[in-house]
Order: C-alpha cells, then sequence, then structure tokens
C-alpha cells in the first residue's frame, strides 16, 4: 500500500490550532486571522511531513505588491533607482505569471489598506524598514520580501548587494585600503550601517541634502573613494577625479561614466531575479525553511567567477 496522505487536520494537531488556520496559512488567506509566526510555523510542519502543497496552490491566482519607499527631500538619483527595480521586478514576476502593481508610499501604516486593496499574494518592500510591519492594522499575514534593505527579523527575506565583498572589490580595484564612501541615504538603517561599515565617521557621506558634498569632497582630495549611486556617482565625477573613484552601480549603464573610472555592478536586474525566484518558491511553499533569509546578491565583478 502506499503511503499515507498527510491531511491538514493532522497538520493542525501537531501545531495546536484549528483546521481553518492551517487553511488560511497554506493558502495565504485569512488576512487578519492569525499572526506571521503562526504561519510559518505551520508552513516549516507541512514541508516536514511532505504534505502536497500543489494541493493548495494549483490554479491560485497570485498577485504581487511592489512598494517603492518614499523620503523627505529625496534625490533623484534615489527615485530613480527604486523606480528602476520596481520595473525590473515587475518584468521578473510577469515572467514567471505574476502580475503585480507598482505603489508609491511615504508610510506603511498609514497606506496600509490602500495595499490590502489590492489583494496582494505577496509585498515587496523597496529601500523600508521592517519596524512598521507590526504596527499595521489589521496584521500582515501576506508574505513579504524585503529588496535593498536589510534587518534581523527571521520572518522576512531581504535581497541585497553583497556589499561586504563589493567594498573589498572596491579597496583592491583602487590600491588602498583608507578609501572614504559617497552614498545615497536609505531608509534601512541596518543598512546604513552596513554600508558604512569598515570606513571612519568622518570618511562618511549620505546624501541626504543636509551637508554640503562639495564641501566634503574638498576635504577629501588626495583621497579614493566609493560611491554607491549612478546619478550620484555622475555627480561626484564632475568634482573628483574619476580614477580615485569605485562607483557601485545598478542601473546596468556604463555610458553614464568616464572611462577612467572604477565601475563596480550590482544590477538592479540581479537583485529583481532573486526576489522573484523567492516569491515563486514562498507562493508554491517549495522552500527550505532551514536555508538563510538573507540573501546577498553578488557583484557583477571578474573576481566573483
Amino acid at each position: 500500500m502506499g503511503e499515507k496522505k498527510v491531511s491538514m487536520r493532522q497538520i493542525a494537531k501537531i501545531c495546536g490550532c484549528s483546521l481553518a488556520t492551517v487553511s488560511y496559512a497554506l493558502n495565504h488567506t485569512g488576512q487578519g486571522k492569525i499572526s506571521s509566526a503562526t504561519r510559518l510555523r505551520i508552513i516549516d510542519t507541512a514541508k516536514q511531513l511532505n504534505y502536497p502543497t500543489t494541493r493548495t496552490t494549483r490554479g491560485k491566482k497570485n498577485r504581487a505588491a511592489i512598494l517603492v519607499t518614499r523620503l523627505h527631500g529625496e534625490s533623484v538619483g534615489r527615485r530613480l533607482h527604486l523606480t528602476d527595480l520596481a520595473m525590473q521586478l515587475e518584468a521578473q514576476l510577469l515572467e514567471l505569471g505574476i502580475p503585480s502593481v507598482i505603489l508609491r508610499l511615504g508610510d506603511l501604516v498609514e497606506d496600509w489598506r490602500k495595499i490590502l486593496a489590492v489583494s496582494p499574494s505577496v509585498i515587496f518592500v523597496l529601500d523600508g524598514g521592517c519596524r512598521a510591519v507590526a504596527h499595521v492594522n489589521p496584521p500582515c499575514v501576506t508574505p513579504m520580501i524585503f529588496v535593498d534593505c536589510d534587518n534581523d527579523d527571521p520572518l522576512y527575506y531581504k535581497i541585497l548587494p553583497d556589499y561586504p565583498s563589493l567594498m573589498g572589490e572596491a579597496k583592491t580595484r583602487l590600491g588602498r585600503e583608507d578609501l572614504f564612501l559617497v552614498a545615497e541615504p536609505v531608509r534601512s538603517g541596518q543598512l546604513m550601517t552596513l554600508l558604512s561599515q569598515g570606513f571612519a565617521p568622518q570618511d562618511v557621506f549620505f546624501h541626504d541634502g543636509t551637508q554640503s558634498l562639495s564641501a566634503f569632497l574638498e576635504a577629501h582630495q588626495g583621497r579614493k573613494g566609493v560611491v554607491v549611486g549612478d546619478l550620484l556617482g555622475v555627480e561626484v565625477c564632475g568634482q573628483f577625479p574619476p580614477e580615485d573613484l569605485a562607483v557601485i552601480c545598478s542601473l546596468d549603464d556604463p555610458g553614464l561614466f568616464p572611462p577612467q573610472i572604477t565601475l563596480l555592478p550590482a544590477p538592479n536586474a540581479d537583485k529583481a531575479k532573486a526576489a522573484a525566484a523567492v516569491a515563486s518558491d514562498l507562493l508554491t511553499l517549495d522552500y527550505d525553511p532551514t536555508q538563510g533569509n538573507r540573501i546577498l546578491v553578488k557583484g557583477n565583478f571578474p573576481t566573483n567567477g
């Protein structure tokens, strides 16, 4: 005789919850009825028991919401970067048969009901903090993926460039350890810490409009540095010797820069592809819960092979 099929009722008994709660979790429904922690516990139990998840996902119409966060006084460079990232992600999802809607918002809590109005099966947050998620009403039970963000919350996947590797490559290419950093501001405080790791505080400049970029660059004449951001890199090149700069760029348009500059591509297309693949795995429950949920996308330079 063949192996007896696992039922939702068995999963409910193991998890100590109702049959309805298990159904909500495996079908990504029941908005506000269960917590993210309960949902993940049920999904992990189902996977450990080899529950045939295709029965919950076959024929299910999925839709993604891509949330592009705003910052007060944000630069054109940040806006262009996130718009391109959103469009790359939209294209990758469409290839997987998942239509999406792009929403620009300033406050996740205030705009939460507008987000739910599109009935998303998965939510992507571009450059946004995760703390606000705890305060949304009704509570979030939809799978959520943070892109160009970093946080320690084990409930969410994070997709971001491998900045430690990129910074190490910049030091190798420029032949110096004591580099300075110029970057667009980011909403994720943990990502800001990751970016500035290894730099002296006086050698870090976040281009948020509160300080003079020209004054910072003037104070660092004779030094070499890293710029994170395409349009910001173009601006810095106009005020600083390009041969003394490495730019971590995401738009995949090398024609923006003079030939003397060192380019370290971390394409939005690669992050979008990784994020879409994670979404597909989550929606079909085809993922390994023992694997890490912080995905560092390698930069496109030769040492990565």
